[in-house]
């Protein structure tokens, strides 16, 4: 969990150092257009490489946002970019079953869409057919956050992210964020927020380190320690629990 200590500007210049590392490293790869995945995990990579994308631009909208005075307001990212790591990762250490429910999943949330369409007497093209419904006993990974943290027995990673949902959904503790403590009206957000930076850099260090275990040559190895270095901390990579302890 972020810690009182990561909510000074130091750690968070740390943070953001990592982040501006992994997400040039990320740039220098894919525009070199030579990544080599392993043979035998080709199928996983696709499944996730749009992931890591959106991972990486995010982090760089984040570190931009912050840069801007608007750190507050990059919230949202910082906890899809919290989720779509953890997934990756998941995906990534668990396979074909984990595709198989990411699918599932997908095509669920296709099918009450179409329902909805429907229902609003929204015009549907003529192409577009409801999806049978699809189930898989993983999707609870998928679909509830909560699932997945307990699964790998990362609470800790929890907390922050339902602290930011309140910055992603309508809430009363997002309105408090422009009131002063006298009820005074502030136009920005005055909390400390490099616990934010500290956030996507420990997902960024894990999204890259998943990847790289599916890359010929673990081209990422280098970035990822400096990274560690940067924000001064080794991150683990998370380890999912035996069915029977969770």
């Amino acid at each position: 969990m972020i810690q009182d200590e990561n909510r000074d500007p130091a750690t968070g210049q740390r943070a953001g150092d990592a982040i501006l590392l992994l997400t040039s490293s990320f740039v220098q790869l894919t525009e070199a257009g030579q990544i080599s995945v392993l043979d035998d995990r080709e199928h996983v990579f696709q499944s996730v490489y749009g992931w890591w994308v959106w991972i990486n631009r995010s982090s760089q909208l984040v570190l931009l946002a912050h840069d801007a005075g608007r750190g507050h307001e990059a919230a949202p990212s910082v906890r899809s970019i919290l989720e779509h790591a953890l997934v990756l990762h998941w995906v990534v250490e668990v396979g074909d079953d984990a595709m198989a429910a990411v699918k599932a999943a997908g095509t669920e949330n296709r099918r009450k869409l179409f329902d909805h369409a429907h229902k609003a007497n929204w015009p549907i093209p003529p192409d577009i057919t409801r999806p049978e419904k699809a189930t898989h006993p993983l999707s609870g990974m998928i679909t509830n956050f909560a699932d997945l943290c307990i699964a790998y027995d990362a609470e800790t990673l929890y907390v922050p992210y339902r602290t930011l949902s309140a910055h992603v959904h309508p809430s009363p503790k997002g309105a408090e964020a422009y009131l002063g403590d006298d009820g005074t009206l502030i136009n920005h957000g005055t909390r400390p927020i490099h616990d934010h930076l500290v956030l996507t850099a420990i997902s960024l260090i894990m999204a890259a380190r998943a990847i790289n275990s599916l890359l010929a040559g673990h081209p990422l190895v280098e970035a990822i320690t400096h990274a560690q270095d940067q924000l001064g901390t080794t991150i683990e990579s998370p380890r999912l629990r035996r069915a029977s302890d969770r």
